[in-house]
């Protein structure tokens, strides 16, 4: 048989059980072929009478109850003492749960030395004396917990939160670092090397390019606060014996404070600290004098006329802006106004700038003002990125909101809910042991009074619609310092639209001035 063959026999036999099984089921005499159905049309449908549009009822949405009267807020006693080698301690008690924060703060950073600063802090945990790295690690690590530190713009603070039971070796071990470091070679050069890293990236970074850039032009040549991009060189020219110079003249006892802030109370501490820093080396005569105090008031200038400072970017889709000049002191009297001031103008999304120039014009993702602290004189700054074709239309609406705020007065719900948000908001800085702590340190670090945080509401309750429009005027300059990050060719055209007769002066990404 054929293959042909079978496959015939095999449908004839498919179709024979086919029929039987209808047999089953039918009357029918033999198996036939379903016949088609005839589908008779049904009348159509009278047409309706149109039915009028009934509008939905809109939806009703209850106003928001009032907000209350602010909760009383208690920002607790600081205790504090002070060791025979001059240490300063400071003890913020809560015994909520059984943990402890430790920040021992050196008096020295940054703004000391841009370079050794950060890699004195950096090479603390790379053994001691008496402890490999290894060893560090692995005490801290034991007891769920690591002790980091970092060097900031005016200080450097070590940090490590642990149960109570181990606040002892907490302390022994940070104790140990400050006092017996080693600054081994091999990590000092890789270091460097990270060092060196970072900076590529930050060149690479519009961001980076504008803030630093607006320091730069902001403040004197030299100044702390504006200093340029470093260099390898620069980078390259750090030696061990430099660091451990750095460290030898600031890492003392009486050039530091520790606070402690948690589940300890002061009799507690007294003899943990005294038992392991207790012997730490102190300060011979005055420590270094603060770099800032080289700089004398008339030095803090305003620009004359307006100036555009340009970084060339090729390829570069968007401008990076930063527009705005110096302004205050960390401790001024008028910060509490001027902070409304700020965010009534672009403190958020319920900001000026932003339910303007985002919301409406939908120029950017994001606009936003900002105050930063210093001991000496900070700086105010609006900061954003947009479109490069739309940098003519960003400067533009820029400068209508400054000078708005600086003609008119706010409006009663803009002033209300600007305090609001940051009355209300207070709390939430003061629910730990560790935030309670960092309000300390703003103390310590600014010269603020004793008492500036039981205050602190008080003060920010009594801003006026007056004030904000004096504190708008006073510091926030229509003649301010202008930073823009982008491809210059097709950026520059754009300031001329927007600010006609303005200088333009252009950058690389050395921050390097163009042709002179």
């Amino acid at each position: 048989m054929t293959a042909n063959s079978r496959t015939t026999l095999t449908r004839m036999t498919a179709r024979a059980l086919a029929c039987a099984v209808a047999l089953t089921f039918t009357s029918q005499t033999g198996c036939k072929p379903k016949e088609e159905e005839t589908v008779v049309p049904e009348p159509e449908p009278e047409p309706e009478a149109p039915v009028a549009e009934v509008e939905a009822p809109k939806r009703q949405y209850m106003d928001p109850p009032p907000p209350t009267d602010p909760r009383p807020v208690q920002f607790p006693e600081i205790q504090s003492f002070t060791t025979d080698n001059g240490l300063q301690v400071y003890v913020v008690e809560n015994h909520e749960v059984p943990l402890v924060t430790a920040q021992l703060v050196i008096r020295a950073g940054t703004m000391d030395d841009e370079f050794l600063a950060d890699m004195t802090a950096s090479m603390l945990g790379e053994g001691t004396k008496k402890r490999k790295k290894a060893k560090i690690d692995e005490a801290i690590e034991q007891v769920g917990s690591s002790i980091n530190t970092g060097a900031n713009t005016h200080d450097t603070s070590m940090y490590a939160r642990v149960l109570k039971r181990d606040l002892g070796l907490a302390v022994e071990l940070m104790a140990d670092q400050v006092q017996n470091a080693v600054f081994p070679a091999d990590a000092l050069e890789k270091l460097k090397e990270q060092q060196k890293t970072g900076l590529k990236a930050a060149k690479s970074d519009p961001g980076t390019l504008a803030d630093t850039l607006f320091g730069m032009v902001a403040y004197p040549e030299g100044h702390p606060y504006g200093r340029p991009l470093p260099t390898d060189a620069q980078i390259d020219a750090i030696t061990v014996d430099s660091v451990k110079k750095f460290y030898g003249t600031f890492y003392r006892s009486n050039n530091a404070y520790l606070i402690l802030s948690g589940d300890i109370t002061k009799a507690e501490a007294e003899p943990v600290v005294k038992k392991y820093l207790g012997k730490w080396k102190h300060l011979e005569g005055t420590a270094p004098t603060n770099p800032l105090n080289a700089f004398k008031a008339d030095q803090y200038k305003h620009p004359s006329k307006l100036v555009v400072h340009l970084v060339d970017r090729p390829g570069s889709a968007q401008s990076e802006i930063r527009i705005g000049n110096l302004a205050l002191a960390r401790k001024h009297p008028d910060w509490e106004k001027f902070e409304i001031a700020s965010a009534i103008l672009g403190g958020g999304s319920t900001g000026r700038l932003f339910e303007d120039i985002r919301e409406d014009k939908g120029l950017t993702y994001g606009i936003y003002s900002q105050i930063k602290p210093g001991q000496a004189p900070g700086t105010w700054r609006i900061w954003t990125k947009t479109k490069t074709k739309k940098t003519a239309e960003m400067l533009t609406a820029i400068f209508g909101h400054i000078g708005q705020i600086r003609d008119t007065q706010p409006s009663d719900e803009e002033l209300t809910d600007a305090i609001n948000e940051e009355v209300g908001s207070f709390p939430l800085g003061l629910e730990t042991p560790q935030q309670i702590a960092g309000k300390v340190r703003n103390i310590l670090t600014f010269g603020l009074p004793d008492d500036y945080y039981k205050v602190y509401r008080d003060e920010v309750l009594k801003v006026s619609k007056e004030d904000v429009q004096t504190m708008a005027g006073k510091y926030m300059l229509m003649v301010p310092h202008i930073v823009i990050v982008g491809t210059a060719k097709k950026v520059e055209p754009l300031i001329q639209e927007a600010l006609p007769g303005a200088e333009v002066i252009l950058y690389d990404t050395d921050l390097k001035r163009v042709g002179g």
